[in-house]
């Protein structure tokens, strides 16, 4: 099962690497991927999300799981301090982040123990719907925010 969840990750996070090449450079700090999102912002946010399923397994492992508390009444508070943050953070920054926090994310899922992923947390989420939902669902959600803002631009510009 694992390594069925690591070929997800992989082929997630390829596709927005993938789409991320097609991004016009000019526009990397434009909004409007997401409302007032740009692509810098939005690759800051990824990045944390891989972080905050990292976190998850970390305590998991440790026999901390109860202290994963996370409840989707949080995210939007949570995404707006993610935000804050990227508006601070340099194109380049963001995207070093992006792949330390997906290689660590990866790392933790490799050497994850398969009856782990089983393991409730505080929230009552398994650790595999942590990493699903932070990991290669997250990707593949905004692969196609960003496929969709460039196939936009160039229908406009037709």
């Amino acid at each position: 099962m694992v390594d069925t969840l690591l070929s997800a990750l992989d082929a997630a996070r390829y596709d927005f690497v993938d789409a991320l090449a097609d991004v016009d450079q000019d526009l990397v700090t434009a909004p409007g991927v997401i409302g007032e999102w740009s692509v810098r912002d939005l690759v800051v946010h990824v990045a944390a999300w891989a972080e905050h399923a990292s976190e998850a397994i970390d305590l998991a492992t440790s026999g901390r799981g109860a202290e994963f508390s996370y409840a989707t009444t949080q995210t939007d508070a949570m995404n707006e301090g993610i935000l804050a943050d990227a508006r601070t953070t340099s194109p380049a920054t963001a995207l070093e982040r992006e792949e330390v926090a997906f290689t660590s994310l990866r790392d933790r899922v490799a050497s994850l123990d398969p009856s782990m992923l089983s393991t409730r947390l505080g929230n009552g989420d398994s650790v595999e719907e942590v990493i699903r939902y932070d990991g290669p669902d997250h990707y593949a959600e905004h692969t196609g925010h960003l496929r969709a803002w460039f196939a936009d631009d160039a229908t406009d510009d037709e």
